[in-house]
């Protein structure tokens, strides 16, 4: 590792510290803060959700818990006695819109805040965001990012929970979206807007939609990467293919034209566009070697194109985990480039078929959600 990364390291270790003392303080002097409830939703794995409780038990022992267990399949009531926090059971599963909605119904805070039952919280986190909402009435609502030590240890965990760290670090910190595995919303703001969109029935991009109603209807979204989780998930590089194409590309695209959202940021830039060109322009080139050497050296040319276009992103992970790790992000950030062009020309075919009347499987319903249409899930209704 470089002189240079030992300095930033030593500094983030600093920074760190820093802002614990700052949370400590701030909840010890703000007694007139505003209050909150954090909400966990629950399916499955206990040993998660113990870690998950019990780091937000430590660092907000005065915040409501609430676990809305979602067609839970293990009995999560033992462990959140233990942490203070009650259970409110969904039948299902009806998946993580619906189950933080039942959540958020009946909780009492001001603020609310969600956690990933696989995420655990850094001690500063939840402290900060309620300070930052204290301190910004403007702000409706503020998100964090993964931290940069993933718990689980092979390469494909490690490289994903970093990219989603590297990806929150260097966004526009006015928000455009909402992310809901560490994330704070103003109670008020949230059922304005009739919360997450219940008809995610599996999770998927249920709190990047709430982000872009919230934003629609006139309201300010903040991302600060101080505020860190840990992430606790297993990655494979096959059910990092199914996710980013299944559950988060292909829904996404629907929504970007839905709202016409596509922006220079986060996982839409400008670099990551031309990217996504310059993969299959790869491909084409390998593919057409077996008829011309010449293919070869397109294909040279290519490659050291994609490398300039995120070369950042590799010095990243190079200062982070040396330059064996960031060689090894080549080949599968490749493959990632290509998994969203599938997600483009799947999403954006799906949105047109259903303009023109066509409902294909994977569709997104056509309409926004909206609070009448949340009110009448709430009855039972068909919305």
């Amino acid at each position: 590792m470089t002189d240079r990364a030992h300095l930033s390291d030593r500094s983030t270790a600093r920074a760190f510290i820093r802002r614990c003392v700052l949370g400590i303080l701030v909840a010890a002097v703000s007694p007139s803060s505003s209050s909150a409830s954090v909400i966990v939703p629950f399916h499955r794995n206990l040993i998660q959700l113990q870690a998950c409780l019990s780091a937000i038990r430590q660092s907000a022992p005065d915040v409501e818990l609430i676990v809305a267990a979602d067609g839970a399949i293990e009995d999560c009531r033992p462990l959140a006695t233990t942490h203070g926090a009650r259970v409110i059971v969904v039948p299902g599963p009806s998946g993580p819109a619906v189950a933080r909605n039942r959540a958020a119904a009946q909780a009492t805070g001001e603020v609310l805040l969600f956690v990933d039952t696989d995420v655990v919280v850094a001690p500063d986190a939840i402290a900060g965001m309620r300070a930052l909402l204290d301190a910004a009435p403007n702000i409706a609502g503020v998100f964090g990012a993964y931290d940069r030590q993933p718990a689980a240890t092979n390469f494909m965990s490690q490289f994903k929970n970093l990219s989603h760290a590297y990806v929150h670090e260097i966004a526009n910190r006015r928000a455009s979206t909402f992310w809901a595995g560490l994330g704070a919303l103003r109670a008020d703001a949230f059922r304005a807007v009739g919360g997450f969109d219940e008809r995610f029935a599996r999770p998927s991009v249920e709190d990047i939609d709430l982000g872009y109603r919230l934003v629609s209807a006139g309201y300010a979204l903040q991302l600060d990467p101080q505020f860190r989780g840990r992430h606790l998930k297993r990655w494979t590089l096959w059910n990092c293919i199914v996710t980013d194409i299944r559950a988060r590309g292909v829904p996404w695209m629907q929504l970007i034209q839905r709202f016409q959202a596509l922006t220079n940021d986060l996982n839409t830039s400008m670099a990551l566009r031309l990217s996504v060109v310059v993969a299959y322009l790869v491909v084409a080139s390998v593919a057409l070697a077996w008829l011309t050497p010449w293919a070869f050296v397109a294909t040279a040319a290519l490659l050291a194109t994609l490398y300039a276009l995120n070369a950042d992103y590799y010095k990243w992970f190079a200062a982070r985990r040396g330059w064996g790790f960031a060689l090894r992000v080549l080949p599968v950030h490749l493959i990632h480039h290509l998994c969203n062009g599938v997600s483009f020309a799947v999403g954006t075919t799906l949105f047109t078929a259903n303009r023109l009347g066509i409902t294909l499987p994977g569709t997104l319903p056509p309409g926004a959600w909206t609070a009448p249409m949340a009110a009448a899930a709430a009855r039972g209704q068909t919305p």
